[in-house]
């Protein structure tokens, strides 16, 4: 009987021990402070309700609108296309769990953490007919060490702070939101090296520092047409040395990878007339084909630029333009 009781007595005991230890595992500062700061401003499920974002910060205001499947950058002069991936990205990011945790609850704050509305930055994702607002996040100013930065739902009094993810997304170039991709994958599945059969390019002008000095104009050279043949290829009526095949497919890669840096505005539309600098055009194995026009010459020798089956005007940077346009030679194996 008194064995029974010492068990009785030892088991009790060890049960107050163990939920004493749980007790102070669950309740341990640290962990508490952890599960208070775990926060999300978006939640996942309503992802799919936005079609606008609009930025605001230290440069100028930028409005991103999803029309059916596809995002673009609006401006006054008309929609340009936007990348899929980092407006996703910067959802992901708002919509994450992530360690928030609580620094204030006054408005008294707000202004010196850089949280009203006049001196915060602002994310506005709204979404439906009515253009709801779904998140409307106040970023504001860095903490002393400049680690993190302060954030407030715009309706409001809480502050919380973070690791800065989001100051480079409000306040990054326009440009950079921009799908710059002469040919964007979504819109040309159908376009890959192997489907590319025929290549005509026709040069651009030759440059005013490569006349000779006698002053006589030098032709440029004439255009030239490359096709498959026999698995591999050929320059089309010109005898040539063998040509470099992992040359030439690599030079094709490059032109269906191009890419613009910025859009130019087209306010009275696109007049073909006026790209008649030179141009390129790929051939594909369907029947349909796809081509790049160049037209006048920009600021540090960039160039305007038109897309078949586009209504948007590139500008081309001078390395990209020396990339795309080459001349026959280049593929000529040594």
């Amino acid at each position: 009987m008194v064995y029974k009781k010492k068990v009785l007595f030892l088991s009790c005991l060890v049960g107050v021990l163990g939920l004493l230890y749980a007790g102070t595992w669950i309740f341990e500062p640290e962990r508490v402070h952890s599960r208070n700061a775990a926060f999300q401003w978006l939640d996942p499920k309503r992802l799919d309700e936005i079609d606008r974002i609009e930025l605001s910060g230290s440069g100028d205001p930028l409005t991103l609108v999803r029309k059916e499947r596809n995002w673009f950058v609006s401006r006054d002069d008309g929609d340009y296309p936007a990348k899929h991936g980092r407006i996703e990205e910067f959802l992901r990011i708002l919509s994450a769990k992530g360690s928030y945790p609580v620094r204030g609850t006054e408005a008294a704050s707000h202004e010196r953490l850089g949280l009203t509305e006049a001196t915060a930055s602002r994310i506005l994702l709204r979404g439906g007919a009515a253009a709801y607002p779904v998140l409307d996040l106040l970023v504001g100013s860095r903490d002393p060490m400049g680690r993190e930065v302060y954030l407030r739902k715009q309706d409001q009094q809480e502050v919380r702070s973070g690791t800065d993810s989001l100051s480079g997304y409000i306040s990054g170039s326009r440009t950079a939101w921009y799908n710059l991709r002469l040919f964007p994958e979504a819109d040309n599945p159908d376009l890959g090296v192997d489907s590319v059969q025929r290549l005509t390019v026709y040069a651009l002008p030759v440059p005013d520092e490569e006349v000779p000095e006698s002053g006589e104009p030098r032709l440029p050279d004439l255009p030239f047409t490359l096709s498959r043949s026999e698995g591999g290829w050929i320059i089309e009526g010109a005898s040539v040395n063998a040509l470099d095949s992992q040359r030439i497919e690599a030079y094709i890669r490059s032109i269906i990878e191009a890419e613009g840096e910025d859009f130019i505005p087209a306010p009275s539309g696109i007049q073909e007339d006026g790209f008649n600098q030179a141009r390129i055009v790929l051939e594909l194995g369907n029947g349909l084909s796809r081509s790049i026009r160049i037209g006048s010459v920009l600021e540090s020798n960039r160039r305007e630029a038109i897309v078949s089956d586009t209504p948007f005007v590139y500008a081309l940077a001078e390395w990209t333009l020396n990339r795309i346009f080459r001349r026959a030679s280049y593929f000529e194996k040594p």
